[in-house]
């Protein structure tokens, strides 16, 4: 697959293209901070799972919070700096209905994911596959980089 978006950036970059294990999630359960690749309006994406079903999720002043705790994100990046938009930095609190997913972008100031209501929460049935390995990097240096 060739990622087309600045979504999910320093994890996987535009042009980025990648190997998809598409029987993985049909043996195992999704688990918090998996990146899957699903289909969304007839396209595939990947984002990160950040809550599950049953979870009570908040997002206050880029910080998220996962039933009460604030989640250690390494992999969160704000290439934007300061300021605050609405519903990327602050949101819910947000219950996720069983059998769906939230997910949000790595790249929080330039991801279309979860925390916007006309996105919302994802299926189990809209996961396609978990992201394996990228086999063309935007540069040499990332070609056999293994997802995370």
């Amino acid at each position: 697959m060739e990622f087309n978006s600045s979504a999910m950036e320093t994890t996987l970059f535009k042009g980025d293209k990648f190997m998809i294990d598409k029987d993985y999630y049909r043996q195992h359960p999704c688990e918090r901070e998996d990146l899957v690749v699903m289909r969304i309006e007839g396209a595939q994406t990947v984002k990160r799972v950040i809550a599950m079903g049953g979870d009570n999720i908040e997002g206050r002043d880029r910080r998220v919070f996962v039933n009460g705790h604030v989640l250690d994100e390494p992999f969160a990046y704000h290439p934007k700096g300061g300021g605050n938009v609405q519903e990327q930095d602050n949101f819910g609190p947000i219950t996720v209905a069983v059998g769906k997913y939230f997910v949000m972008g790595d790249n929080r100031d330039s991801s279309r994911d979860s925390r916007m209501p006309e996105f919302g929460q994802v299926d189990q049935d809209a996961i396609v596959g978990r992201p394996l390995y990228i086999y063309w990097g935007h540069t040499w240096s990332r070609n056999g980089d293994k997802l995370r």
